[in-house]
């Protein structure tokens, strides 16, 4: 076998390690926890996700299972969607759990090598009650109720910047992330169908 084929075959196996382990419970039995504790026991572990970079001129709801924000401030562009997926033994493939529209700060982008290096405003939905912020620093503070569209919700803070949380329609979960003053965050968040 010539080393090159090697090479392939190895990559293959060292990308694909652990993405096959099936998940011990079918997302759509999982019950949401409260948005501010930990997935319940029941929850899937994550197993893959994937970056889709999205074009300022494209419609984000094409590529999203949620209404994406109809208000998002002016000095933000759109910069991509992530997706988390686990595996779901019971249909055999992938099921989404999670997408994550994430707009950039205008002037943060241009001189960014990455992600971390970029002013981010991040909208996260989940079906299943997933939490991306469930051992995040920012949800150990004090949370100050805020009403989402006739839905309750938390708003947390730090000295950077603010998440709100709330549930809707569905078990729907939902989270808006930045550095946007308060009122700001909460229009972009009400502006969510």
């Amino acid at each position: 076998m010539k080393p090159h084929y090697i090479m392939v075959i190895l990559s293959f196996i060292l990308l694909t390690a652990g993405c096959t382990e099936p998940a011990a419970t079918d997302p759509a039995e999982v019950t949401p926890s409260p948005i501010t504790e930990l997935p319940p026991d029941n929850a899937p572990s994550l197993r893959d996700s994937a970056f889709i970079r999205i074009e300022e001129w494209e419609d984000p709801a094409e590529y999203t299972s949620f209404s994406p924000p109809s208000y998002i401030p002016g000095e933000y562009t759109l910069y991509g969607l992530l997706i988390a997926t686990v595996w779901n033994e019971t249909c055999g493939h992938y099921t989404t759990i999670g997408e994550t529209l994430r707009y950039a700060r205008n002037d943060t982008i241009q001189n960014a090598s990455w992600t971390t290096d970029m002013t981010l405003l991040d909208v996260t939905w989940s079906k299943y009650g997933c939490n991306p912020h469930a051992k995040d620093q920012i949800v150990r503070n004090e949370p100050e109720a805020v009403d989402i569209r006739g839905y309750p919700g938390r708003i947390y803070k730090t000295e950077s910047e603010r998440l709100i949380a709330w549930t809707a329609a569905g078990n729907a979960t939902y989270y808006v992330r930045g550095s946007l003053d308060r009122e700001e965050l909460i229009r972009v968040a009400q502006s969510i169908p």
